[in-house]
């Protein structure tokens, strides 16, 4: 006989992005997937209450340049929560790997030493077709950022 099995219920996120202040560095080197990424994360992120003018985006050549800038924004500006956009694509060498590893390690240790959450949306995919199925991501990378933004507060605020 097979045990009943209970499951907690997925604990809601807070999607309420008034008041936020939110980054964004995108690459531009694959714009077409990018561009298109952050123009979904900007819409989500207005549909969520964040304010146009606390969305502050900032363009690097590619996406290796990600974690570098994403600390200057912080290290010059405040905010709630970054969110860091870029695309590689495997190709004939190792390279991508190269660039995804150092820049995921980047990202977390720029949010490490500075208890700034970012997210990282990098795209990392075989090809185009993989990228284009990807670009929806855009919504649910500005759904992440403004939940651990307020989580985040909500902690700062508990002490």
């Amino acid at each position: 006989m097979m045990q009943n099995q209970f499951y907690a219920h997925e604990p809601a996120m807070s999607l309420d992005g008034t008041n936020l202040t939110l980054g964004l560095v995108v690459a531009r080197y694959n714009w077409s997937v990018t561009g298109a990424v952050l123009a979904l994360c900007q819409q989500e992120l207005s549909h969520l209450g964040v304010a146009d003018k606390a969305v502050h985006v900032v363009y690097v050549p590619g996406s290796y340049e990600l974690p570098t800038i994403a600390q200057a924004m912080l290290t010059h500006q405040a905010h709630d929560a970054l969110i860091c956009i870029g695309c590689v694509m495997k190709g004939e060498t190792r390279h991508d790997v190269v660039v995804e590893d150092t820049v995921a390690r980047g990202i977390q240790r720029v949010s490490l030493d500075t208890g700034v959450p970012i997210i990282l949306g990098v795209l990392c995919v075989e090809n185009q077709q993989q990228a284009g199925q990807r670009i929806a991501r855009g919504k649910e990378f500005a759904q992440a950022a403004v939940d651990v933004a307020c989580t985040s507060r909500l902690l700062r605020h508990r002490r």
